[in-house]
């Protein structure tokens, strides 16, 4: 089985879980990292055995010559450093969000049309227990689809880098956690018509966990409001001012709903249905003093081929992205970008770009035109 040689563009802390489940895949051969510091580069290939390091990333990709590459740099370099990795002919593994702004986002999108190379971008969210959950989102367990909700907040980033600095982030809370919750939402309910949403900087001093003090420039509160297929409206949040961490989605039907978890707040599994119609695939639980809740009796398992690198090795192979293509994180991207708009001008914003349900969603379930 011939491997896939994959590259790192980026050091920085981020990409350690890449480079931990590359390790872990026989598919994968780790070849080369960048860094624009040397010794910083020179040590992440020291600690997981990567055999070239470099300052150059143009050089890299000319002397390397990867199939692959991870994009790991700050927001505001994804697009260039995506391009010219499209460009010098590898797949690219992009980390969130896209782009700072959706006319690079579509130019990123466009170079991997252009030299017919995947593009895979992050947010990813297609962990084995939230594909699970599609089983359940069907009209016979809780009825129509009514509204949705999706939340990624938690008290922010924990040290005093570029995250915090608009220069070089261009945008905080939104870019940073907001794609998540979009995206996870926008999966499942399909594409987004139009939005309202309210942004602002409501901690412009912070107190770090270490005890320095800084002054942000960037936002870290966040509401989206959006109206989907049939009318129907869902809500996203993007804080990085809670004190714990919220990371969940729940899709609410008209006589149950669907509570998926990506923390432990709750102690609960990672999948609970409400529903007064249980399979015998699902056990009953309780949850939050809610009547009729169930979770599958077997939970799926994660695994590293079903992690972000073991997904992305797996497109390369297939020669296409089944689940989360550019296509989809262009819509959310506009999502993103609009969102910014509606908070700085006060008017909803139409959404354009089109999306692709991808999944085995019933055709009905948003289509109010019989007695429910």
């Amino acid at each position: 089985m011939k491997k896939i040689r994959l590259a790192y563009l980026g050091a920085g802390e981020i990409s350690d879980r890449f480079m931990v489940q590359a390790k872990q895949l026989p598919a994968a051969e780790l070849c080369a990292v960048f860094s624009r510091n040397i010794k910083n580069a020179a040590a992440k290939a020291k600690k997981y055995s990567i055999p070239a390091y470099y300052n150059d990333y143009k050089k890299m990709l000319k002397e390397i010559k990867p199939d692959a590459v991870i994009v790991t740099s700050p927001h505001s370099l994804h697009a260039r450093h995506t391009i010219d990795c499209l460009n010098a002919g590898c797949h690219v593994l992009c980390e969130k969000p896209m782009a700072t702004s959706f006319k690079e986002a579509q130019a990123m999108a466009d170079a991997a049309k252009k030299n017919k190379k995947l593009l895979m971008v992050l947010p990813f969210d297609q962990y084995p227990h939230y594909l699970a959950s599609f089983d359940l989102i069907k009209e016979k367990y809780i009825g129509k689809l009514v509204s949705a909700h999706s939340e990624l907040s938690f008290p922010g980033p924990p040290r005093n880098n570029w995250y915090y600095d608009k220069k070089t982030a261009k945008g905080g809370a939104m870019l940073d956690v907001g794609c998540y919750a979009l995206s996870r939402m926008i999966t499942i309910m399909g594409g987004v018509k139009r939005i309202s949403a309210f942004s602002n900087m409501l901690l412009p001093k912070r107190i770090l966990a270490d005890g320095q003090k800084i002054t942000p420039s960037v936002d870290d509160n966040n509401v989206i409001i959006m109206e989907f297929e049939g009318g129907v409206f869902g809500t996203a949040k993007a804080m990085w001012q809670h004190p714990y961490v919220e990371n969940r989605t729940v899709i609410y039907g008209r006589h149950g709903a669907v509570y998926i978890h990506f923390d432990s707040v709750d102690d609960a599994p990672g999948i609970v249905v409400q529903t007064k119609s249980p399979s015998k695939g699902l056990k009953k639980i309780k949850y939050r003093n809610l009547a009729d809740c169930y979770t599958p009796v077997d939970m799926p398992k994660w695994g590293p081929e079903y992690d972000i690198m073991g997904k992305f090795l797996e497109f390369i192979s297939a020669g296409k992205v089944v689940s989360y293509d550019a296509i989809q994180s262009l819509h959310i991207m506009e999502v993103m970008d609009k969102a910014y708009a509606s908070a700085k001008t006060g008017k909803a914003q139409i959404i354009n770009t089109p999306f692709r349900v991808w999944w085995d969603k019933e055709k009905t379930i948003q289509k109010f035109n019989s007695y429910v």
